[in-house]
């Protein structure tokens, strides 16, 4: 079986109380994310610089990690339920 594959990420809104960005890692195809204690500063470029740090030494790229985050966002393989639009039928 093969390993499941996860990215670490930051966002904006997510921030320790003494205000740095918290470390966030997304599980591939799994709903949400886990929250770490980790803490990588005050400055989100930085932050984001250190989580695409980590990504590599995964052995993901940028493009790769974030396909892995947004996974997270539905069930993979899932698709949106769109809504059928009713046949309205005339004489």
């Amino acid at each position: 079986m093969a390993s499941e594959r996860v990215a670490y990420f930051v966002m904006e809104s997510v921030v320790a109380p003494n205000g740095e960005y918290r470390a966030l890692i997304a599980k591939e195809g799994v709903h949400g994310y886990y929250l770490t204690d980790w803490t990588w500063g005050k400055d989100l470029k930085v932050a984001e610089q250190i989580a695409a740090k980590k990504n590599l030494a995964l052995g993901l790229d940028d493009k790769a990690a974030w396909k892995i985050v947004l996974s997270t966002m539905r069930p993979l393989g899932a698709e949106p339920k769109r809504r059928q639009a009713r046949a309205r039928l005339t004489r």
